[in-house]
């Protein structure tokens, strides 16, 4: 088993579960398997890359849908694509507006399967990629003193530095210190990479939503 990524099944047919189960354990997957949405709920967000294979018609209430909804008001990024056996321009529409990442009808081509989960899961690496360098830009960008941060934020809005020395009333050469003081904790070598790091540390600092 591969325990550096997760595949989740939603399904409450124990025999579709274990189907599922066995082709992807063969192509390498681990896999995690659920019958009600509790249980999903309950187990909480992977820490690891994950995607998740989500029934639509489930039997306790919820539809495959209403599930989606819930892990996105959770705050929650798992990658999905719906398995269903009965589809309708409705329910294809509440599936994409919600984010879903696929659709297979059932019964399912497994290869069709197999490469939807790998694309599920390579969405699932680069979102985590993406977090993991918002977090470092963050810990970069609250590294700056107050001075340097405020030069950052006017070198970002376009400012030469003659222009942020008159905006901030300060010697030419107090701006050009306090810059390359900055730009050297940044890791930037120019005004388009201070903007890529501010852009992804504002993204470390979005709030997260909670169950």
């Amino acid at each position: 088993m591969n325990d550096e990524h997760a595949v989740l099944v939603l399904d409450d047919d124990r025999f579709i579960r274990s189907g599922l189960e066995r082709l992807l354990t063969a192509h390498g997957y681990s896999v995690r398997l659920h019958a009600e949405p509790d249980g999903l709920f309950r187990d909480g967000l992977p820490t690891i890359p994950a995607c998740l294979l989500l029934d639509n018609q489930l039997g306790d209430g919820m539809t495959g849908v209403q599930v989606h909804e819930e892990l996105l008001r959770r705050g929650w990024f798992i990658p999905t694509v719906f398995l269903t056996a009965h589809w309708n321009v409705q329910l294809v529409v509440s599936a994409m507006r919600s984010g879903a990442d696929g659709f297979l009808t059932k019964p399912f081509d497994p290869a069709e399967l197999v490469n939807a989960v790998s694309l599920a899961l390579q969405r699932s690496r680069a979102k985590q990629l993406k977090d993991l360098a918002a977090v470092e830009a963050h810990a970069k960008l609250a590294s700056l003193t107050p001075r340097e941060r405020e030069i950052v934020r006017l070198v970002v809005e376009g400012l030469l530095n003659k222009e942020i020395a008159d905006h901030l009333d300060l010697a030419l050469i107090t701006v050009k210190v306090h810059r390359g003081r900055a730009m050297s904790k940044l890791g930037a070598g120019n005004p388009a990479e201070l903007a890529r790091i501010t852009e992804l540390a504002s993204l470390a600092n979005q709030p997260r939503l909670t169950p």
